[in-house]
């Protein structure tokens, strides 16, 4: 009996630390390579790209990381393309986002009044 609540404990002990390795490998989006054929896009922008597992992440979790990533405070994603193939994530975050980061836009200077 005394064998039986050790493995137990153990057991419990065990899959409480996993659970901490499986939220990285399975939970919330990471960063990866960016793919190297892109659909064409507009304007100036900076591809990056995000691993997610579709059952655990949301949009905002997705853009949320992909903004991350971004150099420039201020700056905003867009939303470009993903694939499923043949990429540099892990197992359980098969799936691949890839945004644009759309640096903040500075407006012209004004001139002034004479």
């Amino acid at each position: 009996m005394r064998m039986a609540a050790l493995i137990a404990a153990a057991l419990a002990v065990l899959g409480a630390a996993g659970c901490d390795s499986i939220d990285r490998l399975a939970g919330s989006p990471s960063p990866t390579s960016v793919p190297m054929h892109l659909p064409p896009f507009e304007g100036p922008g900076r591809p990056v790209a995000v691993c997610y597992n579709k059952g655990a992440a949301t949009p905002e979790a997705l853009a949320a990381a992909a903004l991350a990533q971004c150099a420039e405070p201020g700056s905003t994603v867009e939303y470009l393309t993903a694939d499923l193939h043949l990429n540099e994530c892990p197992l359980l975050k098969k799936r691949r986002a890839v945004y644009l980061c759309r640096e903040p836009q500075i407006a012209p200077p004004q001139p002034s009044p004479r």
